[in-house]
């Protein structure tokens, strides 16, 4: 059975005037173990609500999401989303905003804050636990937001466009940030981005959707050795790649 099973998932919402909007139709995809997949589709197309629907935050017209087997309303799931600054608490300490979640399931004070350092050591991010966030740089804002999403030992971690608020210099060097945390913590991970190279470079394989109602139109596995160096970006592979990604792209946008 797949790590995380996702079996023709649809959702619609009911407008003011009481009209349903289809957003996701018919979904299904198998993620085993470990694996960091990619949803790549049209700005608008459903794929933060896919990503809602995986958190069991919003609950399908029709389908199922299992993880591990069960409810993914029963399962740990971590998330960071694409506006770091409003997802972090600006009153709160950079240390009790990493360990909020352990706050909100009664961990004690003592045992949580060791928790927090020990976590911050573990995936080497080194900023100032005593300072706030708005002390932060946004790559810096961004990793306490990943760490906090990891505290409590998730099952599953979910990427909402975590780079996009980023500029070029800084988002190329948290796209090393994330996938080190990645090979640290082999954390199966679901990532949602519009940029096609930084799905390629962090991704094993990515799903293309369709303009909404989201449903899946293509897979493109990606084959590329890790760990991902920088270099690789110039290379012929990840240059084929990237040529296919923006084939198929191009497929779903003549498409529509």
């Amino acid at each position: 059975m797949p790590f995380l099973q996702i079996d023709q998932l649809s959702k619609s919402f009911k407008t003011s005037n009481g009209n349903h909007l289809p957003v996701v139709s018919g979904v299904s995809v198998d993620v085993e173990k470990g694996e960091f997949i990619s949803f790549f589709g049209p700005n608008g197309c459903g794929k933060s609500t896919l990503l809602f629907l995986i958190a069991g935050v919003v609950r399908p017209n029709s389908g199922d999401i299992r993880l591990k087997g069960a409810s993914v309303e029963n399962s740990r799931v971590g998330m960071v989303f694409q506006n770091y600054r409003d997802a972090l608490l600006p009153w709160r300490s950079n240390l009790s905003n990493l360990c909020l979640p352990l706050e909100l399931d009664d961990v004690p004070h003592v045992e949580r804050t060791e928790k927090g350092l020990a976590l911050a050591k573990d995936l080497g991010i080194e900023i100032d636990m005593d300072g706030y966030p708005y002390q932060l740089s946004g790559g810096q804002q961004q990793l306490l937001s990943l760490a906090r999403a990891l505290i409590s030992g998730p099952d599953i971690l979910l990427l909402d466009e975590p780079l996009s608020s980023l500029d070029f210099q800084t988002g190329l060097r948290m796209a090393d940030e994330v996938q080190e945390i990645w090979q640290r913590t082999r954390i199966t991970t679901v990532f949602v981005s519009h940029d096609i190279e930084e799905a390629i470079y962090l991704s094993d394989k990515i799903y293309f959707l369709t303009e909404r109602p989201a449903s899946i139109y293509k897979e493109l596995a990606l084959p590329l050795p890790r760990p991902r160096t920088p270099q690789i970006r110039s290379s012929k592979e990840f240059f084929d790649l990237r040529n296919q990604g923006l084939e198929i792209f191009r497929e779903v946008v003549r498409n529509d």
